[in-house]
């Protein structure tokens, strides 16, 4: 019997994993400790969740920690692991401080995680994008134009660079043309059902707007898959759970239930 050509693409489309409709943006703060075993409860739950998007923000010190190439062998072991993933997207911290930054220091952090792909043999410390932090949600078109500007500095300098913006609270719609991803929200779990965080973002930059949310409980009252369900009704890009106020504290159960519900 004759099939069409088409039919198998088709069919090979419909029977492969499919990636998740949600990433999780995980704000990797934590220094890796010795061969980096302080991440492996996020390796171990990125390897067991392969159709999740992992977007890891790299935060070796409020920026790169370093004027030059990256040469602290724990990150680098670690940081090397993440890039094998290919789940993964690593992204370098780059401080803003909501406008008051001097613009080339800003642009400086982003040139020296560009320069991390230059690394030694056997180290694969590349970055796939920048997430700019503390970002003024200024209604100016001065604001505007300064972060356009970092945006453009961050994807020429780093080819096909994701641009997360973090201004951690509704941010102006004109802003969203500069970046990929803006987090809408970075508060506690209590604020974000207090104020009906979802209902705020408009639908239309639903797919570009993240939420990290902070201090959540671990117990079994905490409805993850609940939070996440409603997140992805709405259409949102991204999110992450916390358990404390810095991201210095890791839950593997939380981890999990985070990977699950977005897989």
């Amino acid at each position: 019997m004759y099939i069409p050509t088409l039919i198998t693409p088709l069919l090979l489309l419909l029977l492969s994993p499919l990636a998740s409709a949600i990433d999780i943006l995980l704000p990797l703060y934590l220094y890796p400790d010795d061969s980096a075993t302080a991440w492996s409860p996020i390796f171990q739950t990125i390897s067991t969740h392969p159709t999740t998007t992992f977007q890891i923000v790299i935060n070796p010190n409020s920026g790169p920690g370093t004027p030059s190439l990256l040469t602290d062998a724990n990150l680098i072991t670690g940081i090397s692991k993440l890039n094998a993933y290919p789940n993964v997207r690593t992204l370098g911290y780059v401080l803003t401080g909501y406008g008051k930054r001097d613009n080339t220091a800003v642009t400086a952090d982003v040139d020296v995680y560009a320069h991390w792909s230059a690394a030694p043999e056997g180290a694969d410390i590349h970055l796939d994008g920048i997430y700019f932090d503390e970002v003024s949600n200024d209604a100016t078109q001065s604001n505007y134009d300064r972060m356009a500007s970092f945006s453009r500095h961050a994807r020429e300098s780093i080819g096909g660079a994701t641009v997360v913006f973090n201004p951690g609270y509704r941010a102006p719609e004109p802003l969203f043309a500069s970046c990929d991803l803006m987090v809408e929200f970075e508060h506690p779990l209590a604020d974000y059902k207090a104020e009906g965080v979802l209902g705020q973002i408009p639908p239309a930059f639903a797919g570009k707007s993240a939420v990290q949310i902070l201090e959540t409980p671990t117990t079994a009252g905490t409805d993850v898959s609940g939070l996440v369900a409603a997140m992805e009704e709405q259409g949102l890009g991204a999110f992450f759970f916390g358990t404390d106020c810095c991201y210095k504290v890791w839950e593997r159960g939380l981890l999990e239930a985070m990977a699950d519900a977005a897989a």
